[in-house]
């Protein structure tokens, strides 16, 4: 956090300029009740109006700079919470995407909200506190010891109990700051997954079952709140009954003085301000102080998602003029032991079409991720144009490939955003994707390419969606797409107009991930690769295939 300080050190400093007046201020308040009260025992009129005119512009003065001090303050907040969030959610989006999907994505979210709330309320807030008393506490010491010092050094003697007794809850408030960020993680991430799976449990009568699951969670952080709440609240009264005790025995003290004759009453009143002045701040240092230190775990946990390091990031220039070529590829998932891919080799060649064949389950899907970049933790190697794709520059390499899955994702926007992704495009390129993909099929006087979709596409059917995502792949013009099961959703006459289309496009090499088996489409595919458990078993045209009378040819008669 300290680069963030440093950054904005200007305002830094402008608010702790004015912090150590203001805190003068309010110590030197001490000394002018002192006069007020000895003015008043003297019965001097005069003095007495000039010290009523002093005060007016002494608090006037005093209103006026502790409203500019709160406002360096809140700028220097708000530019520092803001840029902490802009660089947590850079972090975040640099990553590649299975590394980006190892964590859950309410995790993200809890961090830029719960965590960031928590930043702002516990550590800096609290960090100003610490300043802000401090520089009070020091003065006070200075004018009580101008005042009297016996009475300063008794008081600073006896604060000695008060800090001991305050350290004694740091552990525990951290302890309890830590467990409340997780509780508030884990209940994030619990409700995203219900509101995802809302459908589902309307369905099938889950929702005793998803109460109940909210109210365990919601309870996690309850408790985890109010245990935190408690400890800072026996801090805070044990503090607060030392302090008291203190403040009496400044007064008896200084009775005792008065009656010794070697100290006027005036002086006893600013020395019991100043000792609240003293006391108070060693008091909020036992609350503050563990809260700044708690928030370490925190601040760590947002400086891991703003300095993420990104796995297999390349520096080559990303080309696809020839051919891509898979070498002996394997790869399988985490907490699995079944290969997913099993020593592959296979050559995708620049603008021919190929259709993936195979059961659920035969790899099809992973190998395709594996192509494009989204899985990189595979054995073997795959070459675009002979380099290999863990030495390419990510974002170079993202522009190569395409990919329209069968669950398409939606932004909450009109149709052309979620084409055009909000990206320039060459003139006609839009009417050109949407038509193509078959979206103008849709359109209409009042359903037009402004039209807003709703959240995750919910105004439109789910052929309409895979229509967009086949539209949003066109218009990037990208060399090399992919459909896993992409015209899925919509009617077979639409689905095979749109892959047609596709597959007379000269300037396009087009993978098809599919179950469909119509022998008049599959014939159109330069090559049908069919899969076997994680293995490539046959490959060439679909009449030769079928001529062969292999492992094809009897899954095509099933």
């Amino acid at each position: 956090m300290k680069k963030y300080i440093f950054k904005n050190k200007w305002w830094v400093l402008g608010y702790l300029s004015l912090a150590l007046v203001t805190s003068g201020m309010a110590v030197y308040l001490s000394i002018l009740i002192r006069d007020i009260v000895d003015v008043a025992l003297s019965f001097e009129l005069n003095e007495f109006w000039d010290l009523i005119f002093t005060s007016s512009l002494f608090f006037i003065a005093f209103g006026v700079i502790y409203y500019i001090k709160e406002m360096l303050y809140a700028i220097f907040n708000a530019k520092t919470i803001r840029k902490i969030r802009e660089d947590v959610f850079a972090g975040m989006m640099k990553q590649e995407i299975a590394q980006f999907e190892s964590v859950n994505s309410a995790d993200y979210i809890s961090a830029l909200t719960n965590d960031i709330k928590l930043l702002e309320e516990n550590f800096f807030l609290s960090l100003a506190t610490v300043a802000e008393m401090g520089m009070m506490m020091v003065i006070a010491v200075g004018f009580m010891v101008y005042l009297n010092w016996i009475v300063a050094a008794a008081l600073l003697g006896t604060l000695i109990i008060l800090v001991i007794a305050q350290s004694l809850f740091g552990p525990l408030v951290k302890n309890r700051q830590t467990k409340l960020s997780e509780s508030l993680s884990a209940f994030t991430v619990r409700i995203k997954d219900i509101f995802s799976g809302f459908e589902v449990i309307k369905s099938y009568q889950m929702k005793k079952h998803s109460e109940k699951v909210f109210a365990e969670y919601n309870s996690q952080v309850v408790n985890a709140n109010f245990s935190l709440y408690h400890v800072s609240t026996i801090a805070g009264s044990v503090a607060s009954v030392i302090g008291l005790f203190l403040q009496v025995g400044i007064v008896f003290f200084s009775a005792y003085l008065i009656v010794q004759g070697q100290m006027y009453p005036g002086t006893m009143v600013a020395m019991l301000i100043l000792s609240g002045q003293i006391t108070g701040p060693v008091e909020a240092f036992g609350a503050v102080i563990p809260m700044v230190t708690g928030s370490k775990e925190i601040v760590e946990r947002l400086e891991r998602f703003a300095n993420v390091e990104v796995v297999n990031q390349g520096t080559e220039e990303a080309t696809f003029e020839r051919e891509i070529r898979v070498e002996q590829l394997a790869f399988t998932y985490p907490n699995q032991e079944e290969a997913a891919l099993r020593g592959l080799d296979f050559t995708f060649e620049k603008n021919k079409k190929y259709a993936l064949i195979g059961k659920s389950g035969c790899g099809k899907t992973t190998l395709a991720k594996v192509l494009i970049g989204h899985l990189n933790d595979y054995e073997g190697d795959v070459r675009y144009d002979g380099v290999k794709t863990r030495a390419l520059a990510s974002e170079s390499f993202g522009k190569l490939p395409a990919m329209v899955h069968q669950n398409v994702y939606m932004f909450d926007e009109d149709i052309a955003s979620n084409i055009g992704l909000h990206q320039s495009y060459a003139k006609g390129a839009m009417d050109l994707a949407v038509r193509d993909s078959g979206v103008d099929l849709f359109l209409n006087d009042e359903r037009t390419l402004s039209f807003a979709v709703g959240e995750n596409g919910s105004n439109l059917s789910g052929g309409q969606r895979q229509r967009i995502a086949v539209a949003r792949a066109l218009i990037q013009n990208k060399p090399l797409l992919i459909l896993d099961e992409g015209t899925s959703a919509v009617d077979r006459q639409t689905g095979a107009d749109i892959e047609n289309r596709l597959l007379r496009r000269d300037d396009l090499t087009l993978i098809t991930i599919t179950h469909s088996l119509d022998a008049e489409m599959l014939k159109q595919y330069d090559t049908v690769i069919y899969m076997e458990e994680g293995e490539i078993v046959e490959s060439g045209s679909f009449d030769g295939l079928v001529a062969q009378g292999g492992k094809f040819a009897n899954y095509l008669s099933v």
